[in-house]
């Protein structure tokens, strides 16, 4: 298998990256004869060569041999045309391995300029959903092949040695077997046991950390274990389990850093202090497992911990370098968790205003449990609204919390979603500021910061990606008016994804109509696939990290700068929305969905433990906004 021109235009591409391209689909292409034979490898590579030389052609042409193509495809066995999905999905799988190979080298050589006024903080919320189609074999190989590819790229000259060809291969023939994507529905243990065995590599969290220290304050959530919304199955349970998972992860780490710093302390014969650190490996072993009062254990290792942080410092004059890494993990991860953020959807709680019967109430009775002696924010930093529409949404959200807390002791976060809430935004949230109770726990409990989620999917689906982004704009800037005026410190929640559609796309492009607060506490979801993509390897999240301090350094100029839609463009973009509608909701629309697109059989593909629909009958309103936008990213359509 050769990977002539598999790129596109050759022009715009790294002749290196190239070049590591065509010698790893090489190396691909044996495995191909090996596994399936002579004649199947020369019926795949034919089929690549047709259609990397369809780029060229006319559209009429493009369209004729396709049709070509897809007759010959049809006359295959189905185990024939899935040895060559198989293949094809593997080829692409390790050229963008070696982008992201590439990517980790110019980002090592890429000198980032000073940045004099840094965000005040960066926060990743790694969510499940649209979540990750791939097995976890492979992604475990993947990385693997991934860390392989950067080391040959450190060459001069791209040249696969004997030994170096061997381990690829074998990596590759490996990978061969193992499965592609899931075979079974994932648990949201699952999309745990992923999004954790990602982000605590210890390659991974120890670069989160650095970048911490050295470009902007650094913090981590998930909504894995904590998102009921829509979802049968969360609750107290998966919420409690998707805690131990992460706690298991961070003790390993943290008690592998220690081991390092006794054996420093052992060859300079610091027996007390090695000693003490003993003792301090001792009680975190007791915090392996999360139980009731787990707050009033947390409180005594920080306690036990900070007294070791200030002898050792008191003794040698500085910190190991494992005890940076300590310091840092305890204040990012106060409970020696990933916090989590609870969400519930307006109507549920609407549908029971005291709680009875419902998980969410649960789920804050199980966190006031093992809170105990400690802090609720310590494991959950906000309850989520979603489809928040007036103010007694929230208001409901304040009386679960204080039900189960005492007090609103974490953040009640409207999230808007849809053009009527995003019109409404203001109101809402100038009627948090006046509520007494809500207004209170702002002042006492919130430390006068206010969160607000922005959705950019469901906006998109209901109105259009061009409506939906300019009202996203609109009342955005509005709301940090509103807030800054009043003393209050806006913390913007970006509900947005990877591609373009749902709100994603280059950092800089995201960010350069955000209002000032969004930029200055830059808050954003990294959703399911992109993951592993964003933290492949400490040099891709060191390098997506500089970008976001980069583009969130304009918070000052961004203070001075007015938002304004200019008139033709408003006409502009209703006028589209109203085209865009009447589309929707033409009944022939439906059929398209039903036909046209994979919408028939999201229910085969196993790529999240979240329903993949609202309801079984086929509506726009139905159909969940993420999934929807799948059916027409996947037909190249949208």
């Amino acid at each position: 298998m050769r990977a002539k021109n598999t790129h596109g235009n050759k022009d715009l591409i790294s002749p290196r990256l190239r070049e590591l391209v065509h010698q790893s689909v090489t190396i691909l292409g044996q495995v191909l004869k090996r596994e399936l034979g002579q004649k199947t490898y020369l019926r795949i590579e034919g089929l690549r060569a047709e259609m990397a030389d369809l780029r060229r052609s006319s559209a009429g042409q493009t369209q004729k041999e396709l049709a070509k193509s897809f007759r010959a495809l049809e006359k295959l066995s189905s185990k024939e045309r899935h040895q060559i999905a198989r293949a094809f999905t593997l080829m692409i799988e390790l050229m963008n391995a070696c982008e992201n190979a590439y990517r980790s080298q110019a980002i090592r050589q890429r000198q980032m300029p000073g940045i004099k006024t840094p965000p005040d903080s960066i926060h990743y919320v790694l969510t499940a959903h649209p979540t990750e189609a791939r097995s976890p074999q492979n992604i475990w190989i993947f990385h693997r092949i991934l860390n392989q590819l950067t080391r040959i790229l450190e060459k001069p000259v791209i040249h696969f040695t004997q030994a170096e060809s061997s381990n690829l291969l074998h990596d590759l023939e490996v990978a061969w077997r193992l499965p592609v994507v899931r075979g079974k529905k994932p648990r949201v243990r699952d999309e745990a046991e992923h999004i954790y065995s990602t982000l605590l590599r210890d390659e991974t969290l120890r670069c989160l950390l650095a970048c911490g220290r050295d470009l902007a304050p650094i913090y981590i959530r998930s909504w894995v274990g904590g998102d009921k919304d829509g979802h049968p199955g969360v609750d107290e349970n998966t919420f409690l389990e998707s805690l131990n998972l992460s706690r298991q992860g961070l003790v390993r780490f943290i008690d592998q850093s220690l081991r390092e710093v006794r054996d420093s302390l052992h060859i300079s014969g610091s027996k007390e202090l090695e000693r003490k650190l003993e003792q301090l490996r001792a009680g975190l072993r007791t915090l392996k497992c999360i139980k009731a009062g787990d707050g009033k254990r947390l409180q005594t290792f920080r306690q036990d911990a900070r007294r070791f942080l200030g002898e050792y410092d008191r003794t040698f004059g500085a910190l190991h370098g494992m005890l940076l890494d300590l310091k840092s993990t305890l204040h990012v991860f106060p409970a020696l968790v990933v916090p989590l953020e609870f969400r519930e959807s307006s109507e549920v709680l609407v549908s029971s205003p005291q709680g009875k019967g419902l998980a969410i109430q649960r789920m804050l009775d199980r966190l006031a449990q093992i809170s105990r002696g400690g802090h609720p924010r310590w494991y959950v930093r906000g309850f989520i609204v979603s489809m928040t529409e007036e103010l007694l949404h929230l208001q409901i959200a304040g009386r679960l919390l204080r039900n189960s807390l005492g007090a609103i002791k974490i953040p009640v976060i409207p999230l808007f979603e849809q053009s009527e809430a995003l019109e409404n935004s203001v109101k809402i949230v100038t009627g948090m500021i006046r509520d007494p109770i809500l207004s209170t726990a702002l002042k006492k409990q919130w430390n006068s910061r206010l969160e607000i989620m922005l959705g950019y999917s469901d906006s998109a689906k209901e109105s259009g990606v061009l409506q939906s982004r300019l009202e996203i704009a609109e009342n955005m800037h509005k709301l940090d008016r509103l807030c800054t005026r009043r003393g209050i410190t806006p913390i913007f929640f970006q509900g947005s994804g990877g591609s373009i559609a749902r709100g994603g796309g280059s950092i800089p492009e995201q960010t350069a109509w955000w209002s000032s607060s969004a930029l200055k506490n830059y808050k954003v979801t990294i959703q399911g696939e992109m993951v592993e993509r964003s933290l492949a390897n400490p040099e891709i999240t060191k390098g997506q990290l500089e970008r976001i301090t980069q583009s969130a350094s304009r918070w000052p100029e961004a203070k001075k700068r007015k938002f304004a839609v200019r008139p033709e463009i408003d006409v502009f973009a209703k006028k589209a929305a109203a085209n865009y509608k009447s589309k929707i909701s033409d009944p022939d629309f439906l059929r398209i969905v039903e036909f046209a697109t994979p919408y028939s059989f999201l229910n085969l593909i196993k790529f999240g433990s979240r329903p993949n629909k609202r309801s079984k009958t086929l509506s726009v309103a139905g159909l969940r906004a993420i999934p929807w936008i799948l059916c027409w990213t996947q037909t190249r359509i949208l």
